[in-house]
């Protein structure tokens, strides 16, 4: 278990750390880290129309919160079933806003407390935005060279790869039905024998 452990690091970190982490983290946990800041300043701005709301869950897979935390830089470990990252927004007396993060990876444990690098456990909003900012895509679209094109294209390859796959299917039915066809007209390779009755009117003939 312990090399499938290992193994299964290796796995994370390829995937989104070693080569070119931050771009990966822009593409991957960048999204949800800008959604859920997104959520915070319309949290705090009095006039916008939406609802205030007190609490926002998002429910996803481990893979999520690994994206997340390697985005904002506190992974450890694989997450296991269950785990949880916390984000709390708090406003100060002196009318500032600040963020904590808590993390829960055991039923049996309260969630212990996670501190952005660079910044205090109560870290401001201001400064985590700031430090989380080179994390945070401003046009995923374009960052991915996601375009109209590629979709044509994927179409494309679909609707041929159905032609190919179909010409395919109807060529083998063919062979099958000719082979069948053909074994029906061979011979069997062997000759009926003649019953007792036929056997004693050949006699009486000769």
């Amino acid at each position: 278990m312990e090399t499938m452990r290992q193994l299964k690091e290796f796995s994370v970190q390829t995937s989104y750390g070693f080569y070119q982490s931050q771009e990966k983290s822009r593409l991957q946990g960048g999204v949800l880290l800008k959604k859920i800041l997104q959520n915070m300043a319309q949290a705090i701005n009095e006039s916008t129309p939406t609802p205030r709301l007190k609490m926002i869950m998002y429910s996803a897979h481990d893979s999520t919160i690994m994206a997340l935390q390697m985005a904002l830089n506190v992974y450890s470990l694989a997450p296991p079933y269950a785990a949880c990252h916390i984000f709390e927004l708090y406003q100060e007396n002196d009318g500032s806003f600040s963020v904590e993060m808590y993390y829960r990876n055991e039923s049996d444990s309260k969630a212990y407390l996670l501190t952005l690098p660079d910044c205090t456990k109560t870290c401001p909003l201001s400064k985590f935005i700031s430090l989380t900012s080179s994390v945070i895509p401003a046009n995923w679209v374009k960052e991915c060279q996601v375009h109209g094109g590629s979709v044509q294209i994927a179409l494309a390859e679909l609707f041929v790869g159905l032609a190919v796959g179909s010409c395919l299917l109807l060529l083998l039915i063919v062979l099958f039905v000719k082979l069948r066809y053909r074994d029906k007209g061979q011979p069997l390779g062997y000759q009926k024998l003649a019953s007792d009755s036929e056997a004693s009117e050949k006699m009486a003939a000769a």
